[in-house]
């Protein structure tokens, strides 16, 4: 759970109520499906950006044939959020085409769901944690660009090779 206020002192406490979520990234399709995360969202306010990438849960250990059904799954979320307002990308499959390893994911999720309004923190800012974190500073941001473009052209992970790929543009329009 992520709580974000433009004053620390409006966040008061660490869970987010049931039926108080405003936005699920959900990286892990499972939990974000599970009846804790669930009790979360509610209809007419909570929007969803889901990774539709399957992993494997600790039942697969005594199930290894065990069904995750992630159509169901997703078909639940969009019960609770309605079609305009859940969107979703196998942003594993993604990241691993585009950026050659599935390990950036999360972060394109979350330039995903920024691009659909989801994060309410500014780009600059985002971009700026992403240099203070200093980890694969370069490919986080073009993970996260990514992210952004997916949303708007949901093929186009798939249109690229990566190996082909340079230098990902600043911005949506100088991709355009």
């Amino acid at each position: 759970y992520v709580r974000l206020a433009a004053d620390p002192d409006d966040i008061n406490q660490v869970r987010v109520d049931t039926g108080q979520a405003d936005a699920l990234i959900g990286c892990d399709l499972v939990f974000s499906t599970s009846p804790k995360a669930s009790g979360t969202y509610a209809k007419g306010q909570t929007r969803g950006a889901v990774n539709l990438a399957v992993m494997p849960t600790g039942d697969f250990t005594l199930n290894p044939d065990a069904n995750l059904k992630p159509e169901e799954r997703l078909a639940a979320l969009t019960a609770i959020f309605g079609d305009k307002d859940t969107h979703s990308v196998d942003a594993n499959r993604a990241a691993e085409k585009l950026l050659g390893d599935s390990v950036f994911a999360n972060v394109l999720l979350l330039g995903f769901a920024w691009q659909q309004g989801l994060v309410p923190v500014s780009l600059a800012a985002l971009m700026r944690a992403s240099e203070l974190n200093g980890v694969t500073i370069d490919k986080n941001k073009q993970a996260f660009t990514w992210g952004r473009i997916l949303f708007a052209f949901p093929d186009a992970a798939f249109a690229y090779d990566a190996k082909s790929i340079t230098r990902i543009p600043e911005t949506t329009e100088s991709l355009i």
